[in-house]
């Protein structure tokens, strides 16, 4: 109606692509993809022959219009986000050229979306049964925003592309009337019914993400109800889950972490965070404080970020990573699993497990752990630990080739990230490939904390049973031919 509106204004005209575009969504950030889908909507309406195409140029109307028809008052401003800075409603996903087949698949992704972002610690969602409600809307998000007293709206569309099908969504940020972050996901038609909740998995993990960052960057204090805490915890969050880490990523995480539990000591989050932080200082030495002194502070506060938050998936993630530190490899299994049940679109608790399940015994496991952690997060920077964790499994099960391939991927994500090193010498001292396999030895000396052979055993995670045991000997060996030191 906007469309049709504007077009009308100057009947028989030419009105360019451009201005059709501010005119109909003004102040919110659109591609030309919503003008195209808005111009079809609307000559299925009016009939083929009445919006002509000027190649290049715009469009025009050609039908009479009554110039005494009433003006459309002008649309009514967004109420404040009632619902907090981080609400968000979920449209019901629009459909161009789905077979009949396939009309579920709308709704069913959109319910998805929204159950794995009910998951998510501090987001308010608008739950399924209102958001059907809104089902063929043609709403502007400011006005839907309106209506439901949320901050953010995310609007999709599904559409058959020969015989792929494409998910394009979009997050608007009301209050800035801008579209703050988009993604596009292209599946076989045929493989829907076993990639849909891989699809709602990786937008709900991104929108997170978006929606973390977007509070940590514009939220003010008193939209949160306690003075800085809760945006200094989602900072450091974002520096440990959304950056490569590295020891100066490590160090900011800890200071906002250890800032916010001052101002609120309850705080889950930061909590969470400052067990990360103190795993990263054991694991790589980046304190000079004892590593098992470390790991037990790290424990510390997993457990109490648990009872703070039991349903935080996150926090029972850095628990298993802490188990595993301490060579628990059991209570890490089934943190880790426990995150899972929690929420199934948790890509990192997927690549840990396939680290935990290869020491374990079963490294025939880790490929498809890791692949699965992938496809819900494919930019994530922890995907390093996943590149890591397939190039242990590939040396567990004797394909050198594959091993130093993410041992390289790994390299290729986090140059600063070491224990890629140690797999990847390995590796390239097996296959011959005794250049590499020096230069890498070289950066372990000279770099890292993993500077001997006894720095390795002592640094890697305690052995929990045969198979981690012989993998890690495995991996000495190796490094020792390599030219690694023993002490």
């Amino acid at each position: 109606m906007r469309l049709l509106s504007v077009l009308a204004q100057t009947p028989g005209e030419l009105v360019s692509t451009d201005q059709l575009m501010d005119s109909v969504w003004p102040g919110v950030i659109v591609t030309p993809g919503s003008l195209y889908e808005a111009i079809a909507q609307l000559r299925k309406v009016l009939g083929p022959d009445h919006v002509d195409t000027v190649p290049r140029k715009g469009y025009r109307l050609v039908a009479p219009v009554d110039r005494e028809a009433h003006q459309p008052p002008p649309a009514a401003e967004p109420a404040a986000a009632t619902l907090g800075p981080r609400s968000i409603a979920v449209l019901p996903f629009r459909t161009r050229g789905l077979p009949d087949s396939h009309a579920f698949v709308s709704e069913s992704l959109a319910d998805d979306l929204i159950a794995d972002l009910s998951r998510q610690p501090g987001l308010v969602v608008v739950a399924r049964g209102t958001m059907l409600s809104y089902v063929g809307h043609a709403l502007p998000p400011k006005e839907i925003s309106r209506q439901l007293g949320v901050r953010y709206v995310v609007d999709g569309l599904l559409e058959l592309r020969g015989p792929s099908l494409q998910a394009t969504v979009q997050l608007v940020d009301t209050s800035q009337g801008t579209q703050s972050w988009a993604d596009a996901i292209d599946l076989p038609l045929a493989s829907w019914p076993d990639a849909g909740q891989l699809v709602s998995g990786r937008l709900a993990r991104a929108l997170n993400f978006e929606l973390l960052d977007q509070s940590a960057r514009t939220s003010a204090p008193s939209e949160l109800g306690h003075p800085q805490a809760i945006v200094l915890a989602t900072r450091s969050w974002l520096e440990l889950f959304g950056r490569p880490e590295t020891r100066q990523s490590n160090e900011r995480a800890s200071q906002w972490a250890d800032e916010a539990l001052a101002l609120d000591p309850r705080s889950a989050l930061a909590s969470t965070c400052l067990a990360f932080c103190r795993w990263r200082e054991a694991q790589f030495g980046w304190a000079g404080t004892p590593p098992q002194e470390l790991l037990r502070q790290a424990l510390a506060h997993a457990e109490r970020s648990i009872d703070l938050g039991p349903r935080d998936p996150d926090a029972y993630y850095v628990l298993g990573l802490v188990a595993y530190g301490l060579g628990e490899a059991a209570r890490a299994e089934e943190a880790l699993r426990h995150t899972l049940r929690l929420s199934n679109s948790h890509a990192p608790a997927y690549g840990l497990l396939a680290l935990i399940r290869t020491r374990r015994g079963h490294p025939e496991e880790a490929y498809e752990l890791c692949n699965r952690a992938f496809a819900l997060s494919p930019r994530e920077p922890l995907r390093v630990v996943w590149h890591l964790s397939k190039a242990w499994a590939a040396l567990a099960m004797g394909d050198y080739e594959l091993a130093l391939e993410e041992s390289q991927r790994a390299m290729a994500v986090n140059p600063d990230f070491s224990t890629c090193y140690l797999t990847g010498a390995a590796a390239a001292q097996q296959l011959g490939a005794t250049r590499s396999a020096t230069a890498w030895v070289a950066f372990l000396r000279e770099r890292t904390v993993f500077n001997s052979l006894q720095a390795v055993r002592s640094r890697l995670p305690p052995s929990s049973g045969d198979p981690h045991a012989k993998q890690i000997e495995q991996v000495v060996e190796l490094l020792r031919q390599a030219g690694l030191p023993a002490n």
